[in-house]
């Protein structure tokens, strides 16, 4: 049976080397589609103009603090790659630029503009053939609007992404790429029709509490208050309240939004004094489920398992979004090992994002992803 999928490692600072690398790694004539995740050290610009010109296929992707992939050299600047192979597979791809300006109604028209690509409408998207995958600009302001515009475009089908990242508290921009161009405050929506099973992963391992919190004073992506008390003193007494000790200045403790029942992580980026940063937008009066970290390894390992039964038992892919969050709670726990290895245990390609999104939301301490199976739906023929 011909591989529909293969990914590449490839490691330099040269970043056109780098695409040179991955362009030797993965043309072939049958490509359909290539994401290609990168160190946010090296240079966009000419790894995004050297893997679109060298793979003639429609290549995505976008900076991040670490890529995901088997075989990659720890602290190494890298770059992976995953393409996508074979007449089982259609792409529609929409762009959503200059979301400032109106980030529902671009990532509503980009959904619709890559329906059209495939020759349909959302209105017709058939949720056992077609899911939605999307990479937005990690450091731009509107990333839950265009999360919310994408997925309520087409309620019908999944949507699974994530925000692209780049140096931690810094002025640098996080970058995505699409077809050689480089944008920021942008974000893509790739619509693929399968005839391979497949399956939108999500798998959070922070558990909750009984206690919730309100936020009584709050801007942008920062608490100030909680319960009409200084957010860090009143953090710091509820989680005391538990028998547990809070980590300063990254917290495994998150918070949680319910919607529906369902918990929407809220990652605590960093504490600072006494306002909290969180890696998502707050508003006041938002009601906070305060949630402790549970098993990261047992919990990926399994809803891994789950997805590779869900595709039949064997992946042929797995694209990956997984929130940096985890990764800095890993490298806290000495689990960087283990978690890597629960990754590498499957074909897995991806990076550690800025946010992930799950449906119409955008959440964090998060993997979310798209598991695609070996065999063709009804058996290989």
């Amino acid at each position: 049976m011909t591989a529909i999928a293969r990914q590449v490692v490839a490691t330099g600072t040269d970043a056109a080397e780098v695409g040179s690398k991955i362009v030797e790694g993965l043309a072939g004539p049958d490509l359909r589609l290539a994401f290609v995740f990168a160190d946010w050290r090296l240079d966009a610009a000419p790894l995004a103009a050297t893997t679109y010109r060298g793979l003639k296929a429609p290549v995505l992707g976008g900076t991040t603090v670490g890529v995901i992939g088997k075989g990659v050299p720890r602290d190494a600047i890298a770059a992976v790659a995953i393409g996508l192979y074979g007449d089982w597979a259609r792409i529609g791809i929409g762009v959503a630029q200059d979301l400032p300006k109106a980030a529902l109604t671009r990532s509503r028209d980009a959904v619709n503009h890559a329906a059209a690509m495939l020759s349909t409408s959302v209105d017709a998207l058939d949720p056992t053939r077609h899911v939605g995958v999307t990479l937005v600009d990690g450091t731009c302001g509107h990333k839950e609007a265009f999360c919310i515009g994408s997925a309520a475009a087409a309620p019908k089908i999944r949507f699974v992404g994530g925000a692209s990242g780049t140096e931690p508290a810094s002025e640098r921009r996080a970058l995505i790429w699409v077809n050689g161009e480089v944008m920021q405050d942008a974000g893509v929506v790739v619509l693929l029709e399968s005839d391979r099973p497949f399956h939108a992963v999500t798998s959070s391992h922070v558990v909750p509490t009984e206690i919730k919190t309100v936020v009584t004073a709050a801007s942008g992506q920062v608490i100030d208050e909680l319960d009409g008390r200084p957010a860090g003193s009143r953090l710091r007494a509820l989680v005391a309240s538990l028998g547990e000790t809070l980590d300063e200045p990254q917290p495994s403790h998150t918070f949680a939004r319910y919607v529906d029942g369902v918990p929407y992580v809220r990652s605590i980026a960093q504490i600072e004094g006494e306002r909290l940063h969180l890696a998502c937008g707050v508003e006041v009066g938002h009601v906070l489920r305060l949630m402790r970290p549970g098993d990261l390894i047992g919990t990926t390992t399994r809803d891994l398992a789950i997805a590779a039964d869900k595709v039949g038992g064997t992946m042929a892919a797995l694209l990956a979004f997984s929130c940096s969050g985890r990764h800095w709670e890993a490298r806290s726990r000495s689990l960087e090992r283990a978690l890597a290895g629960a990754y590498a245990a499957y074909p897995t390609v991806g990076f550690q994002s800025f946010g992930e999104q799950s449906g119409m939301l955008l959440v964090n301490h998060t993997l979310t992803g798209l598991a695609i199976g070996a065999e063709r739906v009804g058996g290989d023929r």
